[in-house]
C-alpha cells in the first residue's frame, strides 16, 4: 500500500517530532506505486503554484510555506512559520532516495526543477 500523508505545521514534515501524526490534515492512499507516483506528482505542481517557498528532503519529502504565513505560539511567545508537508509512504515507511531506483530519482527530481527553495 502507498499513501501520501498533508501536514500542516510548525516543522518540516521530515523532522517526525513526537505528535507529528496530530499534524495530519488528509491523507490519500493507493494500491499502485504508479498510481501512488502519479498523484504525488500532480499535487506538488499544484503546490509550486500555491505557495512561495518549498524545501524538499530525500525527494519526496516536501514542505511548502509563504513568507507572510504564521500562528502565534503561546509557549514560546513568538510567531512561527507555518509549513504545508507532504510525505509518500510506503507501508508504513517514508519513500525515500535511498529506497529508489535512478529512474524513480529521475522522476522526483524532475517535479522541483524549479524550486522556490529558501
Amino acid at each position: 500500500m502507498w499513501r501520501i500523508v498533508q501536514l500542516k505545521s510548525d516543522a518540516e514534515p521530515w523532522w517526525f517530532l513526537d505528535g507529528w501524526e496530530s499534524d495530519i490534515v488528509k491523507e490519500w492512499t493507493f494500491e499502485t506505486k504508479k498510481d501512488s507516483f502519479t498523484f504525488y506528482k500532480e499535487l506538488m505542481e499544484e503546490q509550486l503554484l500555491k505557495y512561495e517557498k518549498v524545501r524538499v528532503k530525500r525527494g519526496t519529502q516536501s514542505a511548502f510555506w509563504n513568507a507572510d504565513e504564521f500562528f502565534f505560539c503561546d509557549d514560546c511567545d513568538e510567531d512561527l512559520q507555518v509549513y504545508h508537508g507532504f510525505i509518500l509512504f510506503q507501508q508504513q515507511m517514508p519513500f525515500t532516495k535511498n529506497h529508489m531506483t535512478d529512474d524513480e530519482k529521475r522522476f522526483f527530481d524532475s517535479i522541483f526543477t524549479q524550486q522556490k527553495e529558501a
